[in-house]
């Protein structure tokens, strides 16, 4: 059926056939062509060859398949390379095939030896991998057999504030644990007597981002210019506690002041007095 609706495209419905369309229905060629069970793509190449009979432009022909075939369109790179070919009097939908040269490169003995260097050392990069084996195998060939064929990638580490030993997560465990079976006893009324505590830096002078520096001017107007800086070298600590209704306290610990138990101490202290 599918073959059978080319032959119309091109024959009986083209465009001096008295039963010419105006606008085809893709509807009707998806339904049609999926009883043959033809891929998508040649499903589209069917659509624009009819419209190219029917001197339909490249681009409205991409918005017409869009409207109907959503994610699974062609790209307009595409379409405008089957107008052009349509336009040339090819006949067939189906891309040609073409003899290529069979691979020496990705073969199951190079990919299992790639594995065994990745496997060993995770750090390598594709060069060293390319010179470790010591084959004629190109870049371009080793990057499809570690991301097409063992289906690897490269990721950066995640950044986390600090890294646990085994007993502190451990610990982190039950105290959640322990806070996790009081708020199923208590209820919401738990949560409003949670106090959180946590510390940060703050500079003297923060200097304005480049995005905070964005403003509107003119057509032809030139940019504005913006010197590079940098956060200043005076800081303060500061330590901000805080419960589901907002601030509590927030002590700033100045110079020459030392962190210890006494000044925690002292700190809880302020937080019962303003909690």
């Amino acid at each position: 059926m599918g073959i059978d609706l080319v032959r119309r495209c091109g024959g009986e419905w083209g465009p001096s056939s008295p039963h010419r369309q105006t606008h085809p229905s893709p509807q009707l060629v998806e339904f049609k062509m999926s009883e043959s069970e033809v891929s998508i793509t040649i499903v589209q190449h069917v659509v624009i060859k009819f419209l190219t009979k029917e001197n339909v432009g490249p681009n409205e022909m991409w918005r017409r398949l869009r409207a109907q075939y959503r994610e699974s369109t062609l790209s307009k790179t595409q379409v405008k390379f089957w107008h052009k070919e349509f336009r040339r009097e090819r006949d067939a939908v189906q891309n040609t095939n073409h003899q290529r040269r069979p691979r020496t490169s990705i073969i199951p003995e190079n990919i299992a030896a790639v594995c065994v260097l990745i496997e060993g050392d995770h750090w390598l990069t594709v060069v060293e991998i390319c010179q470790e084996l010591g084959t004629c195998i190109s870049y371009g060939s080793m990057q499809s057999i570690i991301k097409n064929e063992l289906l690897f990638r490269k990721i950066l580490a995640r950044w986390v504030p600090r890294l646990l030993s085994d007993q502190q997560k451990t610990a982190c465990v039950q105290i959640s644990e322990t806070l996790l079976g009081r708020y199923e006893e208590e209820g919401d009324a738990f949560i409003h007597h949670i106090v959180t505590c946590d510390e940060t830096w703050l500079h003297h002078y923060a200097p304005e981002t480049k995005r905070a520096s964005k403003e509107w001017r003119g057509n032809g107007e030139e940019c504005p210019v913006k010197a590079k800086m940098r956060l200043s070298a005076g800081k303060v600590m500061a330590i901000v506690f805080w419960d589901t209704k907002g601030v509590l306290l927030i002590d700033f610990l100045h110079a020459r002041r030392t962190i210890n138990a006494a000044y925690y101490c002292d700190l809880l202290e302020k937080v019962r007095t303003a909690y």
